[in-house]
């Protein structure tokens, strides 16, 4: 079920302008911001705090699962496959290492994608975005302009557009 929109959404003609605007956001306590930008710029990490990214977490998860799997593989194969050659250890751990390496890369690779595609839907969910005409057909955030997103309450639409018009925001567009 989709979440209706309420908040406000400006534009930007410089970055400058841009992280002041998120700046003075973060600084009254507004902390469902979403920003565009034609280009990643780390001012604007900056701006918002420089959040860092989960996704390393379900990589390193991936990477000890996927040891963990091919060493419990190997061994176990060892063990019902019992192959013993000239007083050699039945468990070798020498030869556990391409395998577990393989294995290790493989489902780092499928976590990381996994935790990509999650964080992506939890971050959608979590900081809406407009749903009118007017703004899915807005294109010049991809060309030339900066934009920030502002998901908030009815009372709190004319602060915000105080705030935006401050920073000398080109347009501002209020949603509810």
């Amino acid at each position: 079920m989709k979440k209706n929109f309420s908040g406000i959404w400006a534009t930007f003609a410089y970055l400058d302008d841009t992280c002041a605007a998120i700046k003075e956001l973060k600084s009254e306590g507004f902390d469902k911001i979403t920003t565009h930008t034609p280009c990643p710029r780390h001012e604007i990490d900056h701006a918002l705090g420089n959040p860092q990214s989960r996704v390393p977490f379900a990589t390193l998860a991936g990477a000890f699962v996927g040891f963990g799997l091919a060493v419990l593989i190997v061994t176990k194969m060892a063990l019902d496959w019992i192959l013993p050659v000239s007083g050699k250890p039945i468990v070798a751990v020498p030869i556990m290492g391409p395998i577990a390496f393989e294995l290790s890369v493989l489902l780092a690779i499928y976590f990381t994608m996994g935790g990509i595609i999650g964080l992506i839907l939890w971050d959608t969910w979590k900081h809406p975005v407009p749903k009118s005409r007017k703004y899915k057909d807005y294109d010049r955030f991809m060309r030339d302009r900066f934009g920030i997103v502002v998901a908030c309450g009815n009372d709190e639409l004319e602060k915000l557009e105080n705030i935006f018009k401050k920073h000398q925001a080109e347009e501002v567009h209020l949603e509810s």
